[in-house]
C-alpha cells in the first residue's frame, strides 16, 4: 500500500504543478525551452521536458536551481514553489533554536508578508487593574490576518540573535540559549562614552571570531574593549571599525527557563588573543560555509551529527549530511543541488537563506515576486486570491494597544517555535501572563512583559540552594483573586513566596488555603535596560 500511496501523492504533485503553470498560460514545453534559453541545457537550472514523468516517481525532488528557474519563468515567488514541493522555510528558525549552540549567531527572522498569522482583539472595554494576570482575561483570538497588515508591529531593521554557551560574556544577565532583539545603532554613539566607563546597555559586537553580546568600555579614540560580567573571559581590546563592528543595542530578551545552561569559557576565549581585521564577506559558496562553520565553533563531525538529529526529527534521511560531504562542499566548486542541504546549512551554520542563494549565483531579485494563489497550492498559508493585505485592520486600541506599545516590534517568525522555547505542546492565552507590574518579584524579571506558564507543574521546588539565575519561578494565585510572581517553596504548612521590592529580599507566607500555585514559568520576555 505504501508505494501506491506515494505514487498517487507524486501524481497529484505533478498535476498541481501543471495547473499552476497553466494559470500563467504556460506549458511544460514552453518552460523547458525558456530555461534552456536562459541558462543552457547543460545548466543545473534546466527544466527537462519529462519533468512531470519524473515527479510521478517516488524519491524525485527538483533541485534548488530548477525551482529557482520555475520561479523566474512563472513569475511566482520561490518561497511558494518551495512550499508546493513540501519545503517550509518557516522551519529554519525553529531548527536553529532547537539545538544547543556553542556560539552566538543570528536567527533567520525573514517573514513572508503574505502569510496569514493569528491575531488578537480586546475582550471588552475594561482596563487591567492587577500587576499580574492571564491574557485570556482581556484578550481573545480573532481571524488570522496577513502579516503585511501588521506593519506597525514589525520593524525590518531589528535583528535577532541567539546567545551561545561558549561566548556568553554577559552571563548571567543573558543565559545561553536566550534570544535577544537588537536595534541597529551607529558606532559613534558609543565612542562618545566617557573613557573607561562601562556601557549600561548590552551591545551586539562582531569581531573576527564571530558575534558577542556584552557590555563594552571605551579605551581611547577608536578603541573599545569587551567587558565580561561574571565569567573569566579575557578582556580583549579592538580597533574599530577595522577589528570590530558594533551592530546594535540589545533591547529585548526572550529567555527559556526550561533547562537554564551554565556558560563555559573555552581556552581560546580565556586567554588574551590578538584581534585580526574583520574578514571580507565571502565571495563564493565554499568560503561562506567555511567562515560560518568556524564562527559556530563546529568541527565537520559535530556539524554532521546535528544534521543527523535534524533528519531524524523531520523523518527524512535526505537532510543528513556526512562529514566528508560537508568538507567537500567547503573545498569544492559544486554547491548542493537539493533544497534539503541548503535548509540544513541555514539551520546548523545559522545562515540566511537569501545569503546562500546569492553565494550560489541566484539573485533573489531575479526570482518571481507574485504569490501563488492559495487555491492552487492547496495550503492555507498565504493571503487568499483577491484579498487585500489591508482588508483586516488589526485592533490597536485598549489593552492590546498598550501591550504592543510596551513590547514594540513583534517577532512573528518565532510563532512556530513556541513549543520548542516553552516545552508546551499547545500554548494558549491561559498559559500566557502579563507580568509588567511585577518586575520587582525577582531580579531576572526586571523589565518583564510576558511569561509563559506550564500549568501542569504546580509543585514548587526549593530554590534556596540554587544560584539566582537558576531559580525556578512560579505564578501564585492569592485568595483575593490577585496574582503573585516569583520564586517560592513549602515550609511546614505554608507557601513562602520570595520577592525583591526595591531590590531587598522579602518573604511572604501564605497558609494552604490562602494561596495556590498556578504553574511554573517556562519562558519570559523582558525589556533590557
Amino acid at each position: 500500500m505504501r508505494p501506491q500511496t506515494q505514487r498517487k501523492s507524486n501524481g497529484e504533485l505533478a498535476e498541481r504543478v501543471r495547473i499552476i503553470l497553466a494559470n500563467r498560460d504556460l506549458t511544460l514545453y514552453q518552460v523547458s525551452e525558456r530555461s534552456a534559453a536562459l541558462y543552457g541545457r547543460s545548466s543545473p537550472h534546466y527544466l527537462p521536458h519529462n519533468l512531470y514523468y519524473d515527479l510521478r516517481h517516488a524519491g524525485f525532488s527538483p533541485s534548488l536551481f530548477q525551482l529557482f528557474a520555475l520561479s523566474r519563468i512563472s513569475g511566482y515567488r520561490l518561497d511558494d514553489w518551495l512550499r508546493v514541493f513540501g519545503f517550509e522555510l518557516d522551519a529554519i528558525p525553529r531548527l536553529q533554536i532547537q539545538f544547543s549552540s556553542k556560539r552566538t549567531a543570528f536567527l533567520d527572522s525573514r517573514e513572508d508578508p503574505h502569510t496569514l498569522v493569528p491575531w488578537l482583539q480586546n475582550l471588552g472595554d475594561k482596563a487591567p487593574s492587577q500587576d499580574v494576570f492571564p491574557l485570556s482575561q482581556f484578550l481573545e483570538w480573532t481571524s488570522p490576518c496577513p502579516l503585511a497588515s501588521l506593519v506597525k508591529f514589525t520593524d525590518k531593521r531589528r535583528l535577532y540573535a541567539r546567545i551561545g554557551y561558549q561566548d556568553d560574556w554577559s552571563f548571567p544577565e543573558l543565559l545561553p540559549g536566550s534570544i535577544v532583539r537588537v536595534h541597529p545603532t551607529s558606532m559613534e554613539e558609543f565612542l562618545q562614552l566617557p573613557r573607561k566607563e562601562q556601557s549600561r546597555a548590552l551591545v551586539l559586537l562582531e569581531h573576527e571570531k564571530g558575534l558577542c553580546c556584552c557590555h563594552i568600555r571605551v579605551v581611547s579614540t577608536q578603541r573599545i574593549a569587551m567587558v565580561a560580567t561574571q565569567m573569566p573571559y579575557a578582556q580583549v581590546e579592538f580597533n574599530v571599525p577595522q577589528e570590530a563592528r558594533i551592530i546594535g543595542i540589545a533591547d529585548l530578551e526572550i529567555r527559556s527557563l526550561l533547562r537554564p545552561e551554565q556558560s563555559v569559557v573555552p581556552r581560546q576565549f580565556a586567554k588574551r588573543w590578538r584581534p585580526e581585521a574583520l574578514p571580507a564577506p565571502p565571495s563564493d559558496f565554499g568560503s561562506l560555509l567555511r567562515q560560518a562553520r568556524l564562527r559556530m565553533g563546529l568541527s565537520f563531525r559535530e556539524a554532521s551529527e546535528i544534521t543527523r538529529e535534524i533528519a531524524n526529527q523531520l523523518g527524512d534521511s535526505s537532510y543528513f549530511t556526512a562529514s566528508g560531504s560537508l568538507s567537500d562542499y567547503e573545498s569544492g566548486d559544486n554547491p548542493p543541488r537539493h533544497v534539503h542541504k541548503v535548509i540544513v546549512f541555514c539551520a546548523v551554520y545559522s545562515l540566511n537563506f537569501q545569503t546562500i542563494l546569492q553565494s550560489m549565483g541566484m539573485s533573489p531579485q531575479d526570482a518571481g515576486q507574485e504569490p501563488i494563489p492559495q487555491v492552487l497550492t492547496g495550503k492555507p498559508v498565504s493571503v487568499p486570491s483577491g484579498t487585500s493585505s489591508e482588508a483586516a485592520e488589526p485592533d490597536r486600541t485598549g489593552f492590546l494597544g498598550n501591550l504592543m506599545g510596551e513590547f514594540g516590534e513583534v517577532p512573528f517568525f518565532l510563532r512556530n517555535s513556541l513549543q520548542t522555547i516553552s516545552g508546551l505542546r499547545s500554548p494558549s492565552l491561559k498559559d500566557c501572563f502579563w507580568i509588567g507590574g511585577s518586575r520587582e518579584s525577582h531580579p531576572y524579571l526586571a523589565g518583564g512583559i510576558l511569561a509563559l506558564v506550564n500549568r501542569q507543574k504546580k509543585k514548587p521546588n526549593d530554590c534556596g540552594s540554587k544560584p539566582m539565575w537558576q531559580q525556578p519561578l512560579y505564578i501564585v494565585l492569592k485568595r483575593d483573586g490577585t496574582y503573585l510572581c516569583g520564586c517560592c517553596g513549602r515550609e511546614n504548612n505554608s507557601l513562602v513566596v520570595h520577592t525583591y521590592p526595591g531590590g531587598v529580599h522579602q518573604q511572604e507566607h501564605f497558609r494552604n488555603r490562602d494561596a495556590e500555585v498556578i504553574g511554573n514559568i517556562v519562558t519570559v520576555a523582558r525589556k533590557l535596560p
